[in-house]
């Protein structure tokens, strides 16, 4: 089938219509998607999709500048939203991407990207040749409840850790990520300098991140502390579906007591009090991460991250992005790090 993307007319039409289709997420709520577009720099731009009789769905577009160069994606990177793409059946999730390259295209884009939290399969015939990475994440199906997760979901040693929190007197509580921020940031520094770069997200940007989430339905901030001292803390996006791990840090100084493995299963048992039957861990990259993550017993569950060349350079300026990109990450933290020494 084929598809065209058309500007939706309103704000209000897309939360509406948000209810109408299948596949909505969190992410994909008006309030987050403006967060995006604030994060990463870029213009939202919202479309309904149509097959010529109807709309189909829905489909949120980001634009913004490398340099002179314009792209296209959804979401952004290091915008902190793991998935986006199309609301609408799965079946028409491969014509909805074709859509968007046509726009994007349209809108002088050299290049578009995607993140699906689904995996597709795309036909050869396709007008835009799609390159795809291997990705996955965990996903913890909590519908048997707390007590079967227990028993044979959690590895023994992850058990014996949240024993341990329990008895060491590591306490988990909810917060606004707007009284703990400075704190947060501290610990975000602490976890990114053993891999000699900053934080993805900026102070600012994690201000803008609180900002959004105040009073909002959008996201837990739980925390996990031990006299009073602040040990951990995560950021967990939630719909009526799904909880989502966006964002966690951690002071080396507490990690003896398993405050992180008490934070989750506090927040796998407040998902499953309030009706949420996945556990999204987002992520299953870092080796050491996904260690942890796999004691919970989530399965590992691929998804989908592809792309489109939309001029005939951008492939091989996307390839010599991805070999630079590190090195120069890891070069202005020290420069940074100099500065502030200094």
């Amino acid at each position: 089938m084929q598809l065209e993307l058309i500007p939706c007319a309103s704000e209000t039409r897309w939360e509406q219509c948000l209810t109408e289709f299948p596949g909505a997420t969190v992410f994909h709520r008006l309030p987050w998607l403006q967060l995006v577009a604030k994060l990463s720099e870029s213009e939202l731009r919202l479309y309904e999709l149509s097959n010529g009789a109807q709309s189909v769905g829905l489909f949120p577009l980001f634009f913004f500048r490398r340099g002179p160069v314009k792209l296209a994606a959804s979401p952004p990177p290091l915008a902190a939203t793991p998935y986006l793409g199309p609301v609408t059946a799965p079946e028409l999730i491969p014509a909805a991407l074709e859509a968007a390259a046509t726009e994007a295209k349209r809108q002088r884009a050299a290049y578009a990207e995607f993140r699906i939290g689904k995996t597709l399969e795309f036909r050869e015939d396709q007008a835009y040749r799609f390159e795809t990475e291997p990705r996955s994440t965990f996903v913890l199906d909590l519908r048997d409840g707390p007590e079967a997760l227990w028993q044979h979901s959690l590895d023994p040693s992850c058990r014996r850790a949240i024993r341990k929190a329990q008895k060491s007197g590591v306490e988990i509580e909810e917060v606004g990520l707007e009284d703990v921020i400075e704190p947060y940031y501290a610990m975000a520094e602490e976890v990114f300098s053993k891999y000699h770069r900053p934080p993805p997200l900026t102070f600012d940007q994690y201000r803008e991140i609180a900002a959004t989430l105040k009073g909002a339905s959008l996201a837990k901030v739980f925390v996990a502390r031990h006299e009073g001292k602040l040990l951990s803390a995560g950021i967990f996006p939630f719909d009526q579906h799904q909880v989502y791990y966006l964002d966690g840090v951690s002071s080396e100084s507490g990690l003896s007591l398993r405050p992180n493995n008490l934070l989750h299963w506090e927040v796998i048992c407040w998902a499953i009090r309030s009706g949420i039957g996945q556990y999204d861990m987002v992520g299953a990259g870092v080796a050491g991460v996904a260690r942890f993550k796999r004691s919970f017993g989530p399965a590992e569950v691929p998804y989908t991250y592809c792309y489109c060349a939309l001029a005939p350079w951008a492939a091989v300026a996307r390839r010599a992005y991805a070999l630079l990109a590190p090195t120069g990450r890891v070069v202005r933290y020290f420069l940074r790090t100099k500065r502030r020494d200094c």
